[in-house]
């Protein structure tokens, strides 16, 4: 279960070191802790969640306010806490925690989710929890045979802004060292996109894929229409951003590659957990974080019962996400369950997270990120934001703003969504104070009377 370090990773791994990033010294740190037996990473769960705690409620007097309201006083130094006397943090938690923080002194940047849950999160980020991430995933996606240095392809979303030249020759060079490629996701994804697409896989020739669900899943019945249009098959394909509905793993597996791995993750903590090739479930990388499984009052439920998933992020010193509910629904296996690969990670066997999404257009359906990655450019003005479909070529969208509707605001969103959806798609407006939600908790990003086909 080891990844193979290529020749050209090493560059990467010095640059961060001469950088003074640690890079090298976290990524043998991220390798050889694999290597533990089940107990010596459950000992090293609670050790990192108990410094990560006393550190949060010591820095952050918002969040030792939420503590000392939840269990009725603060833990003494080093005094160990168990997970279920802390409160569950929530969105609306780190939005208000977020707007009264002052710019941390170890900010590496502040970061944002995609807002694929309509209600777009801001935190700050350490450049140490950020080569922890990098290193965590480039250690899943080994277990998938796409780590770094590895040939892939990556069906991906490219930068709205156009970067300047000095960020472009920068993202080239790593792009190259990390053997990777990349075809942007997020443009008007039709026909002659998807042929753009395959076609691009068979120059390329990579040993694995890596994209969004919902565009390899549409590439993948392209290549089934268009028999003899694919001529290279990759070995393995990580999915991102969507699970997989019934029969699609299969449908991947017929034409674009020969195994298929399940990732699952969100853009607060990167990568939370990742199939091995035994396919039983997701691999929780607790030597970075702690996920849980809680009912409505934030108590743990038994392993093999349904719950809200929670997540303590260890590294990340500037924002204190010690429980924070992304919105999904998850099962965790019994704690003595073991995965014949070896690895000391627990199991979450399922996840009930984002769904497909799809706006339909005169055009054919389309995936509902691209309402996502159109509307993050106006997040200073909409705080959440959902659609409403009953007809092919009209949908409504909800908007939660901070001021009224003007056409000078609406004007723009409503020229790019027509990029997207099409000329001919008819766009109505709603000024909303909520958004209508799903089993999970998490706003549904569409919401549509039509039939998928």
């Amino acid at each position: 279960m080891v990844a193979r370090m290529q020749p050209l990773t090493v560059v990467s791994l010095l640059y961060g070191d001469i950088r003074g990033y640690h890079r090298g010294s976290i990524r043998r740190r991220v390798d050889a802790q694999q290597r533990l037996s089940h107990d010596e990473m459950a000992r090293l769960n609670e050790r990192e969640f108990q410094l990560h705690l006393h550190r949060s409620i010591a820095r952050f007097p918002f969040y030792a306010e939420r503590v000392k309201a939840h269990r009725g006083s603060l833990p003494n130094v080093g005094e160990p806490v168990r997970s279920e006397e802390l409160p569950v943090w929530t969105r609306h938690d780190q939005r208000e925690f977020f707007a009264q923080q002052e710019r941390p002194h170890d900010s590496m940047f502040a970061h944002q989710t995609s807002g694929s849950t309509s209600l777009p999160v801001r935190f700050h980020i350490t450049r140490e929890s950020w080569e922890w991430r990098n290193a965590i995933v480039d250690r899943a996606y080994g277990w998938a045979q796409a780590e770094e240095g590895r040939k892939s392809l990556y069906v991906w979303a490219a930068d709205q802004k156009r970067p300047d030249l000095a960020q472009r020759i920068k993202h080239g060079v790593h792009m190259r060292l990390q053997r990777r490629v990349q075809f942007d996701a997020f443009q008007q994804f039709g026909d002659a996109e998807r042929e753009a697409c395959v076609r691009m896989i068979n120059r390329f020739r990579p040993h694995a894929i890596v994209g969004y669900t919902g565009q390899l899943v549409d590439i993948a019945r392209y290549v089934r229409a268009h028999p003899g249009l694919l001529t290279w098959k990759a070995k393995t394909l990580v999915n991102a951003a969507e699970g997989l509905q019934a029969g699609q793993r299969e449908l991947l597996r017929s034409t674009l590659v020969d195994d298929v791995f399940l990732s699952y993750g969100c853009r607060e903590f990167m990568s939370i957990g990742m199939e091995c090739d035994r396919h039983v479930g997701y691999h929780m990388h607790t030597d970075n974080l702690r996920v849980e499984v809680v009912d409505d009052e934030g108590r743990p439920v038994s392993p093999g019962e349904e719950g809200r998933i929670v997540v303590t992020d260890f590294h990340n010193a500037a924002t204190p996400f010690i429980r924070y509910e992304i919105g999904d629904i998850g099962v965790m296996a019994r704690p003595d369950t073991r995965c014949a690969c070896g690895l000391p990670f627990p199991l979450l066997t399922s996840v009930d997270g984002r769904l497909q999404d799809v706006v339909h257009t005169p055009n054919g359906p389309m995936s509902g990120l691209y309402v996502t990655y159109t509307m993050r450019q106006f997040d200073y003005w909409v705080e959440g934001y959902q659609v409403i479909q009953n007809a092919n070529d009209r949908i409504k969208v909800r908007l939660m703003t901070k001021s009224e509707f003007t056409p000078e605001r609406l004007g723009p969103i409503k020229a790019l969504l027509k990029k997207k959806l099409g000329e001919s798609m008819t766009i109505e407006f709603e000024r909303v104070t909520e958004l209508e939600r799903r089993r999970s908790g998490k706003v549904a990003l569409v919401i549509s009377s039509i039939d998928a086909t």
